[in-house]
C-alpha cells in the first residue's frame, strides 16, 4: 500500500533566489497564534504547476488542499501532535525557509516506565490518539531529521511529530485517486468513437466530451491559452466524479494539457482527416509518451486498449 511509506527527504525545493526573496517577504509579514504555530492568517501562496511537482517526487497523483497550503508557519516548539486527515494517503509538505529539527515521536505507556526507559505502546495515530500532548515524560524520540534551509519533507499527518520554530512552508496533499484515461487526437479523428466503444466496456463510467463541456461553459477559444483553460476545467470535473473510471475525449494538441490532466492511461488515435478547427492541427504537438496508438475505431483496436488498462492499476 502507497500509506506504508511514511515519510521522503528532498532537497533543493526552490530556485535558492526564490527561496531567499520568500524568506525575506516572511519575515516581514504579521503572525497570529493557530493551533500548530504562529501563522500569517488568511495568507496562501499556492504556486503554479506545483501538483505536477509533487506527482514527480510522490509517483502518485495528490490535489493541493487550497485552504490548508501555501501556509508561512513559525511551528509551536517541540509540541506533539498529529493533523487532522480523512485519508490514510494524505501527506503534509514542509519546506524549510530557515533552518529546523522535525522529531518524530513514540508514545510510552506510563505504567510501563517513563521517556527513552518506557515501551512504546503507539507509534502513529492508528495505534491510539488519546494522550496527553503536553507532558513530554509520556513521549520519546524516535527519529530526528535536520531540514538545512530549501530541504523539505513529505510526512504522513498521522505520524506523531514536532518541528522547531524555524520558519517553513506547508502544505497538505489529499489523494487524487479517480482513475482517468484520455483519450486524444486531431479533431475529426476517430477518437469520439473510440470513448464511446471504450465506455462500453466499464459497468461505473463517465465520459467527459470536451466540445460539448466547451459549449456548456461558452468558452470557444481554441487558443493555447483556450487549450490550457479547459484542461484545467476538465481535471476539476475528473476530480469530483463519483464514477470508478473517468474518460476525457478531448483533442489534446498541447503537451502542457496533458500534462494537467496526467492521465493513468493515454489513447493516441492517430488518424488525421479534415475538420472544422484547422488550426488545431496546425498547433497540434504530436505526443511522444501514451500507452496505446489507435489508427481506428475497430473492436481489436479498442480490445488492445483494455488489455493496456488491465495492465495497469484500476
Amino acid at each position: 500500500m502507497r500509506s506504508m511509506v511514511k515519510l521522503i527527504h528532498a532537497d533543493g525545493f526552490f530556485p535558492m533566489q526564490d527561496l531567499i526573496g520568500l524568506r525575506d517577504v516572511a519575515k516581514s509579514l504579521n503572525y497570529v497564534q493557530m493551533p500548530h504555530g504562529l501563522e500569517v492568517p488568511n495568507f496562501n501562496l499556492i504556486f503554479p504547476n506545483i501538483e505536477h511537482i509533487f506527482y514527480k517526487v510522490l509517483g502518485e497523483r495528490v490535489i493541493v488542499d487550497p485552504e490548508r497550503s501555501g501556509i508561512l508557519r513559525k511551528p509551536n516548539n517541540f509540541e506533539i501532535h498529529f493533523e487532522s486527515f480523512n485519508s490514510s494517503e494524505e501527506w503534509c509538505f514542509i519546506v524549510a525557509l530557515e533552518p529546523t529539527t522535525v522529531n518524530l515521536w513514540h508514545h510510552i505507556d506510563p505504567e510501563l516506565g517513563m521517556g527513552d526507559f518506557g515501551k512504546a505502546d503507539s507509534k502513529h495515530v492508528f495505534e491510539g490518539a488519546n494522550f496527553n500532548y503536553n507532558n513530554l515524560f509520556e513521549w520519546k524520540i524516535h527519529t530526528n531529521i535536520l531540514l538545512e534551509e530549501n530541504q523539505c519533507l513529505f510526512i504522513r499527518p498521522w505520524v506523531f511529530h514536532s518541528l522547531e520554530n524555524g520558519l517553513i512552508q506547508y502544505y497538505r496533499l489529499l489523494a487524487d485517486d479517480n482513475y482517468r484515461i484520455l483519450v486524444m487526437g486531431y479533431p475529426g479523428s476517430k477518437k469520439d468513437s473510440v470513448a464511446q466503444k471504450l465506455s462500453n466496456r466499464f459497468e461505473d463510467v463517465t465520459v467527459l466530451d470536451s466540445l460539448e463541456i466547451r459549449k456548456s461553459s461558452k468558452d470557444v477559444d481554441f487558443t493555447p491559452d483556450g487549450h490550457i483553460r479547459q484542461a484545467y476545467r476538465l481535471l476539476e470535473k475528473c476530480r469530483k466524479s463519483k464514477s470508478k473510471v473517468t474518460i476525457v475525449n478531448m483533442s489534446c494538441p498541447l503537451e502542457k494539457t496533458r500534462e494537467i490532466l496526467n492521465p493513468d492511461i493515454i489513447v493516441w488515435v492517430s488518424d488525421r482527416t479534415e475538420c472544422e478547427f484547422p488550426d488545431v492541427n496546425e498547433m497540434y504537438e504530436i505526443p511522444t509518451h501514451y500507452d496505446v496508438e489507435c489508427k481506428d475505431d475497430s473492436d481489436e483496436s479498442v480490445e488492445n486498449i483494455i488489455k493496456r488498462i488491465l495492465s495497469k492499476r484500476l
